[in-house]
């Protein structure tokens, strides 16, 4: 008893020593054959609590392992001393909540020889091939992964704790619910490496009686989680991943819609570039006619054949007027701009808007429209659009898609 008094005397006169902060004590890892990748998490409160630090042990490192196929995980506790205390909790138990109960513990050679039992056993890829695409000299891969198929179940338990160490706010889904796809992205060597992988959920949308009575769906798909790991980052994948999830489900003939569930900055970015460009290649979107008295009908009349969904549509439209009238492009004028946005601002926002007087709700929407025009600004200077003036057989100066 007097060595544990001693002990708790001790760190409460220096509680720093017995203080970790969570995101760094946790470290991840993928390996394969040649290395191991280490990387950080984002987020670490969902497992540690909101102040993301760990008191009671001293010198503390986490080590979480991933191997790059199959995602089997080891996990493995290191510590110098640790506090004699019954409140400090077992962080082995803490972290098991949020791992598959084949996760290794400690002993890093079983890990291994676990991983070889599965793959001489025959594993593979639990799901079907949707997509496969070159990209930097490189061979990728996109599966459906099945989650009513016990391999598929467990490869998604397997990658679902990075849910809550990247996306802020990130919850697990309810995997028995069949109505959740998972696609996973994978590097095609001979060994696979899994690059990232996202969560999708299918809303069936009343389709209208004539429809309904000739067992004709309609689905409004939302890509809820969306994952990227941070070794394949900045390589342009997570575009590439999302613009073939777009165009396989753009060839469904029961989706009707694609939108994206509380999306972050980052994505949102890579949405509008994903978007823009596919509109750019895309033969039957007419680039010239979308200026400001473009009307409502015509744009809701692209929007479903698209399958976007009405915010993320109004932002393209926006988007490509702005960017015709930096470049010059047809005879958009910045006052005709301005007033096309900021009436989509007042309508979205008509409500709080009509409780000002009318000096405020001018500044209001003022200040609005620079914060949007500037952002859209932003995003405009990383993406060039193939596009410029020609004239037509009667000299007219009309718009046409460059070829590349």
């Amino acid at each position: 008893m007097a060595e544990s008094s001693n002990q708790i005397t001790a760190a409460s006169l220096q509680p720093e020593l017995w203080t970790s902060s969570s995101n760094e004590a946790l470290k991840l890892f993928v390996t394969n054959q040649e290395q191991a990748i280490n990387f950080k998490p984002t987020f670490t409160y969902p497992i540690f609590g909101d102040s993301e630090t760990i008191y009671g042990y001293k010198d503390l490192s986490i080590f979480l392992c991933f191997d790059h196929f199959t995602f089997k995980p080891f996990l493995n506790v290191k510590y110098s001393d640790k506090l004699n205390d019954p409140e400090i909790g077992d962080l082995k138990k803490i972290i098991d909540e949020f791992l598959p109960e084949s996760t290794i513990f400690k002993d890093e050679v079983k890990w291994i020889d676990s991983i070889k039992e599965e793959k001489e056993n025959g594993y593979k890829i639990p799901g079907d091939k949707i997509s496969e695409f070159n990209q930097n000299d490189k061979t990728y891969s996109i599966y459906k992964i099945n989650l009513k198929d016990v391999i598929g179940l467990e490869l998604h338990k397997r990658l679902q704790i990075l849910v809550l160490l990247f996306i802020e706010a990130g919850s697990y889904i309810d995997s028995s619910d069949e109505s959740w796809n998972l696609y996973v992205i994978y590097e095609s060597t001979e060994e696979p490496s899994i690059v990232g992988f996202t969560t999708c959920y299918n809303y069936w949308k009343y389709p209208g009686f004539e429809k309904f009575d000739k067992d004709e769906n309609e689905i409004r798909i939302k890509i809820s989680q969306f994952i990227i790991l941070p070794m394949f980052q900045n390589l342009g994948l997570g575009q590439r991943f999302y613009t073939e999830l777009y165009q396989y489900w753009y060839k469904q003939n029961d989706i009707v819609e694609i939108v994206v569930e509380d999306p972050s900055e980052e994505f949102d970015d890579m949405r509008d570039k994903a978007d823009l460009k596919m509109l750019n290649d895309n033969v039957k979107f007419d680039f010239n006619k979308v200026e400001p008295n473009i009307t409502k009908e015509n744009i809701e009349k692209w929007r479903k054949e698209l399958k976007l969904e009405k915010r993320q549509f109004s932002r393209l439209i926006e988007l490509i007027m702005l960017y015709k009238l930096q470049n010059q492009i047809d005879d958009i004028n910045k006052k005709d701009y301005r007033l096309f946005v900021k009436k989509r601002l007042y309508d979205k926002n008509k409500e709080g808007l009509l409780t000002m007087d009318d000096a405020t709700r001018r500044d209001k929407l003022e200040t609005t429209y620079r914060d949007v025009t500037e952002d859209y600004s932003r995003l405009l200077s990383q993406v060039k659009l193939n596009l410029k003036h020609t004239l037509n057989d009667e000299g007219v100066k009309v718009l046409k898609k460059q070829k590349v």
